[in-house]
């Protein structure tokens, strides 16, 4: 399983942080540098783990802790519905 963004969201990086409306809601929510990083990173080919292998190489941080806090992040965005789990491509 891979995981994209919704195609009910819509988003920008200003100033280095990113920003996430959703078009069902109209919520917008601001992320840090980091989650910004993973925002960048789900692109419809990556698996949760090759995102949190990537946020621990690029940020220096222990690659469990780093799966914890993707996945944790991806759970909520997931319950926002800003996010969705697919097969891969």
């Amino acid at each position: 399983m891979v995981i994209r963004k919704s195609p009910r969201v819509a988003w920008r990086t200003i100033a280095g942080e990113g920003v996430v409306l959703s078009l069902d809601t109209r919520m917008l929510r601001g992320l840090n540098p980091v989650g910004t990083r993973v925002w960048e990173l789900i692109d419809g080919h990556r698996a949760v783990d090759d995102i949190a292998t990537e946020i621990a190489r690029e940020f220096g941080v222990e690659a469990e802790r780093a799966r914890a806090d993707v996945d944790a992040f991806v759970a909520e965005l997931a319950d926002k519905h800003l996010v969705e789990m697919v097969h891969a491509p």
